[in-house]
């Protein structure tokens, strides 16, 4: 398997179980910038890790679908990375385990944007 490129992987993951998409709509649901994910997209197709397809709504547009091979690159990621993390933390106790898993979740949440709230 050829060695994957973390952000491409990424953005394979948003394609993995999803409608196809355009590219805009993979850059806001990546939180890319869209000259970043097109330069990302190019590199996937032209490794045949995805096409492009019209749009049946626009016809002027194309939409990114996932390959199979594309697929394929993307569970292997997940499979390696699964592998590193449960080497890594093989010997922590559930309760650790758990830890972590809590801490990783708050630090998702806090990431994550929110709308502002209005102040009633």
């Amino acid at each position: 398997m050829e060695r994957e490129n973390p952000a491409t992987v990424f953005l394979l993951r948003h394609l993995r179980d999803s409608e196809p998409r355009r590219v805009s709509e993979l850059a806001e649901c990546s939180r890319l910038d869209i000259s970043t994910v097109s330069r990302h997209v190019k590199s996937l197709e032209e490794a045949g890790h995805l096409v492009r397809i019209e749009d049946p709504d626009d016809k002027r547009a194309c939409l990114l679908r996932i390959t199979q091979g594309g697929a394929q690159l993307y569970d292997a990621a997940m499979t390696a990375r699964c592998a590193v993390l449960e080497r890594a933390l093989g010997e922590w106790s559930a309760a650790d385990r758990r830890l972590l898993a809590g801490l990783m979740d708050r630090l998702a949440e806090d990431l994550t944007p929110h709308e502002p709230r209005s102040r009633s």
